[in-house]
């Protein structure tokens, strides 16, 4: 039996439908969490029936799956658009810093990390998780050498660690913050990240330069 291709409205309908389904995905992760999370509720988010909602996700990790994936391309396109926003000739260390502490504010990194504690006793999603955040580390420290180029760095080395460097330090402190309870203010560890960085590229890098 030969099925007919769909017709591009009708196509178009069912990408805007998905795509809707893996936003409210996203929104449901990051206002409820994961161990309350179900596709009854994502699909009333999303302002689709059931149905279409089975359709395009039989299962519950049929779903979350995509929304990894979906996290990914949208954290992406944040870090992207946030450098592209950098106007040329403006950007410093300080500035760089600011505008990656900016992604750590936002539904999309909650979901992150609520996918990420869900995947601890989960297997499958663990290693969905783990292929996707390898794709997200190798293409941030490409999108990071390309901004830092602008701002003096010449070895690869040194670009790819403190792009490494800056991304634990800031999960860490989002993580911290996720529940207020009178802690230190993020903005004075931030500030030390910005003092911190100058020095290691005075350096060479964290052993230093012979």
């Amino acid at each position: 039996m030969v099925t007919e291709p769909l017709d591009k409205p009708v196509q178009a309908r069912s990408l805007a439908t998905r795509a809707a389904l893996l936003d409210a995905a996203v929104e449901c992760l990051a206002a409820n969490g994961y161990a309350s999370l179900t596709t009854n509720d994502i699909a009333r988010r999303a302002g689709v029936s059931r149905g279409a909602q089975l359709h395009h996700f039989p299962t519950k990790a049929d779903l979350m799956a995509a929304s990894v994936e979906h996290l990914l391309d949208r954290r992406l396109r944040e870090f992207q658009a946030a450098l592209t926003n950098v106007p040329p000739g403006a950007a410093d260390i300080d500035a760089l810093i600011d505008l990656v502490w900016s992604l750590f504010d936002g539904p999309a990194f909650v979901a992150w990390v609520e996918l990420w504690v869900a995947a601890r006793t989960d297997a499958v999603l663990a290693a969905t998780m783990v292929g996707v955040d390898r794709r997200f580390t190798a293409e941030s420290r490409r999108l990071a050498v390309e901004a830092l180029v602008d701002v003096g760095m010449n070895d690869t080395q040194d670009f790819e660690l403190l792009r490494d460097f800056t991304f634990a330090l800031l999960t860490g402190l989002a993580v911290q913050h996720l529940v207020p309870r009178g802690q230190r203010p993020a903005s004075d560890i931030v500030d030390t990240l910005k003092a911190v960085v100058p020095l290691v590229l005075e350096r060479g890098g964290p052993e230093g330069r012979s």
